[in-house]
């Protein structure tokens, strides 16, 4: 700057000397209130063959006293080649310096400043030359930060892919999609869009600041930072993602896409936070331009690429997954137990479908260890079989009753009222059953256990009821398992 710019221009509000610029960035800024907000701001410039210097301290405290601030310059014999020097003292104002990391500040600059601009990714365009070394609180050397936005590395060969990361292939997938063209209702307007189709996974290889959750030391999560943004001077401006209506086949889709549509007749708010002030026809039809750009994207991902490595990657987890069932189903059968009974086979089971199962299987093959009949089985409003005495009559003629089946009985309460349960098939009782244990339903109603020693045409047999000396029936329990022993049944290890 020469000594003109830096007393005019730069400690001026809104006076900057680069509004005709084509080449600057921006059209307002909001440099005047960072210093003013500082407790020392000092300026070293040099326009090539002049150095200045100017400081101004406590603009703020003389603010709050309603005086202007008193910037001082003077010529400096200081050797410096063109260029300018900004030192900003006490501009915080806070304890809290936890933002002021080396990720955090890189994160930033490369989403919200001219360090990340967009414009490489357009043919006719080329960096511009600029340097950035940062070096925040937490490290010891200065870093050089290349210019240019950060991207995932192009990867869309699905078979390739396939073929390294197996089912996590869609997580690496990474195609670039570049369209350049004028508004359809405002041809004068041109726009400038790129939209990479990122997976998860190459997001992360670049982006350190992504998390899982928001986190105290700035990381985010995908969907708070990616789908499309607008862009005025190749800077993001603003996300719209509430314009994406028509990409994948999700709600959260958008977290796919990594893109910019930028366009240099955007208005933009005093402090470059919002694109309201542009003309509404305008950002309708960029809206629309955005439409189109995604049709043609989704067509392609339907033809050849990430929709078809998701059919591969469903159909890899679908027959891992029944790999792994089959290996488990097949483990837990080398863990059960076997029986014989009238010369057949049976296994032991492991839970209430197993018992039923069990239980029909029983039945087939020798009804005459059931004194009832089995009529119907229905679980969907809790209780099991529906089932009658042991009858030659019609089924029409007969008396209805409920059969429950319960794995292992105990005394948990029952989830049903006693009023039709005459049976309780179940393949053991739990040892906190024991003489006189009191059973409830959901209905309140107490049943006692008892077990008894009954002749059965003169065989001895064990007897289970729950019993309530108000009620003229019995619930009788039949546990497979004692059962099947009074039988003169072993159980045996599967080998």
């Amino acid at each position: 700057m020469t000594h003109d710019v830096l007393v005019q221009n730069f400690w001026g509000l809104g006076n900057s000397k680069s509004f005709s610029d084509p080449g600057k960035v921006g059209e307002k800024g909001h440099g005047t209130k960072i210093f003013l907000k500082s407790t020392r701001i000092i300026v070293t410039t040099s326009d090539g063959n002049e150095v200045w210097e100017s400081k101004c301290e406590n603009a703020y405290a003389r603010l709050l006293n309603r005086e202007m601030h008193q910037p001082c310059v003077r010529q400096s014999d200081r050797e410096m080649g063109r260029g300018t020097i900004i030192r900003i003292e006490g501009y915080n104002n806070t304890d809290d310096y936890s933002p002021y990391t080396q990720e955090r500040i890189k994160d930033y600059l490369y989403w919200f400043t001219k360090v990340g601009t967009i414009e490489n990714q357009f043919s006719e365009h080329t960096l511009p030359v600029f340097r950035v070394f940062l070096k925040a609180l937490d490290a010891t050397v200065y870093e050089e930060l290349p210019m240019g936005h950060r991207f995932a590395e192009e990867n869309s060969d699905i078979r390739a892919l396939y073929n390294q990361y197996s089912e996590d292939a869609e997580r690496y997938y990474v195609k670039k999609y570049v369209k350049e063209d004028h508004l359809t209702k405002s041809p004068h307007v041109k726009y400038q869009a790129v939209i990479y189709v990122e997976g998860d996974g190459a997001k992360r290889m670049y982006n350190t600041m992504l998390g899982e959750r928001a986190s105290k030391k700035g990381k985010y999560k995908v969907s708070d930072r990616y789908g499309i943004w607008l862009c005025k001077d190749y800077v993001p401006i603003v996300r719209v993602n509430d314009w994406i209506s028509n990409f994948g086949n999700g709600s959260n889709s958008f977290v796919m896409l990594h893109g910019f549509i930028n366009c240099q007749k955007l208005r933009l708010t005093a402090n470059r936070g919002s694109v309201g002030n542009t003309e509404p026809r305008i950002l309708e039809d960029l809206r629309v331009a955005l439409g189109e750009i995604l049709q043609e994207i989704n067509t392609d991902m339907i033809n050849d690429d990430i929709f078809t490595l998701k059919e591969w990657q469903t159909e890899a987890k679908t027959k891992e997954t029944e790999r792994v069932e089959f290996n488990k189903r097949k483990e837990l059968i080398s863990r059960k137990k076997t029986f014989s009974y009238n010369g057949k086979s049976f296994v032991a089971p492991r839970n209430e479908s197993e018992l039923y199962g069990l239980f029909m299987s029983l039945y087939t093959t020798d009804s005459n260890m059931f004194d009832f009949e089995p009529l119907d089985y229905d679980t969907n409003l809790g209780i099991d079989i529906l089932a009658r005495n042991r009858s030659q009559d019609h089924i029409v003629n007969s008396e209805y009753w409920y059969v429950e089946l319960k794995f292992i009985l105990d005394n948990k309460e029952f989830n049903h009222s006693f009023n039709h349960i005459r049976r309780i098939v179940c393949w053991d009782i739990s040892d906190s059953m024991r003489e006189g244990t009191r059973v409830k339903s959901c209905a309140k109603e107490q049943r006692e256990f008892h077990a008894r020693v009954v002749d059965d045409n003169g065989v001895t047999k064990n007897y289970y009821t729950l019993e309530n000396p108000a009620e003229d029936f019995k619930i009788q329990i039949i546990p497979l398992k004692r059962v099947l022993e009074e039988k003169g049944c072993f159980f045996v290890n599967i080998e």
